[in-house]
């Protein structure tokens, strides 16, 4: 009976032990969390600090990948010894890293986080994006939206639905396209709701759009995933098996914000992109990303030749060289490409 005791305590206390240690780590990791919370705060910080020395570069009046708050390696012009060092990319601490920036003392910095910590920023402008009140509007047509579709490769037989569906969604009555739908259809589902009948705040409300699916929005299961990990799909989405899991290019949520001026800035958007803007052919694409890359075909390195001006870009359909004065690319085009500042662009 004795031992049969010991046994007994034994195994209590090494069961109470591993609590224990698991309420300990628990402990740390709640308040490494707060410390994480207030990386990723300074990060924001530091990020804007980044953009606004990029503002105050006078010689370069817009926005491209080959600076500094895109990742790339930055110019000469306007100099700046913060800029010139800065690295985005390496997530550890290190000098000149984010990490380096908030904590400039390696010792400090893994006496107060740790040295598990990692922490990078990535930036990205809106306007490289096609704006999704424009595209929905009847003054647009319905290029830029059946467009999308077509690059995409969805069903043929589903895109005018889904162009009409999303136009009534955004329009501020409830008149039913063709093939649209509107509040009556909603109110079917549950749980029901109503068309939006305005402006599109945030671009997932186009998951709440008649024949919309999660494929067609992220254009994959695995982008959906990465984008939303804590509601990630367990083994169907949309009602779509695993093994029939429909797949596109890239989706509505790569292409689209409801966030941004209404202009599309050329030197960051993308391919598909460009080619929702009327007039832009498969030629003209082409041949502005590769004037806007530079000699090595890569966009975000040291040879990229962003444009300056509206005009470079309307000369790019005949014109294989850029011919323009210095002088004339300092001066600001009265058009808006950024959020921040007036830009070239389209």
């Amino acid at each position: 009976m004795v031992l049969g005791f010991v046994i007994v305590l034994a195994v209590m206390a090494t069961a109470f032990a591993t609590n224990m240690q698991v309420e300990a780590r628990l402990a740390r990791k709640a308040n490494n969390d707060v410390k994480v919370e207030w990386i990723c705060r300074s990060g924001i910080e530091l990020s804007k600090y980044i953009l606004a020395q990029q503002m105050a570069n006078a010689q370069e009046p817009y926005d491209s990948l080959n600076q500094k708050w895109a990742g790339g390696p930055a110019g000469t012009n306007g100099f700046n010894i913060f800029l010139e060092n800065l690295n985005l990319t390496n997530s550890a601490w290190a000098e000149n890293t984010v990490l380096g920036q908030i904590f400039p003392d390696q010792v400090e910095f893994e006496e107060k986080i740790g040295t598990d910590a990692r922490c990078t920023i990535q930036i990205v402008d809106l306007e490289r994006k096609f704006n999704i009140n424009r595209a929905a509007e009847d003054s647009m047509g319905r290029f830029p939206l059946e467009k999308t579709f077509e690059l995409m490769e969805v069903n043929t037989g589903l895109s005018p639905y889904l162009v009409d569906a999303i136009k009534d969604w955004r329009d501020t009555d409830d008149n039913r396209r063709v093939s649209g739908a509107e509040s009556d259809t909603y109110e079917t589902k549950i749980p029901p709701y109503t068309a939006k009948n305005g402006p599109i705040d945030d671009l997932k409300e186009l998951l709440l759009v008649e024949g919309m699916t999660p494929e067609i929005y992220w254009g994959s299961r695995a982008k959906q995933i990465a984008a939303n990990p804590l509601h990630a799909p367990i083994t169907t989405v949309g009602g779509v098996d695993e093994d029939e899991e429909l797949i596109y290019p890239f989706g509505m949520a790569d292409i689209f914000t409801p966030i941004s001026t209404g202009y599309i800035n050329l030197n960051t958007t993308s391919r598909e992109v460009m080619q929702l803007v009327p007039g832009f052919d498969q030629a003209r694409v082409d041949l502005i990303l590769q004037m806007r890359a530079g000699l090595d075909g890569l966009d975000g390195t040291e040879d990229d030749e962003p444009f300056d001006t509206v005009d470079q870009i309307q000369r790019a359909g005949f014109h294989r060289r850029r011919h323009c004065q210095r002088e004339t690319l300092l001066q600001r085009p009265q058009c808006h490409l950024r959020s921040h500042r007036p830009s070239a662009g389209w």
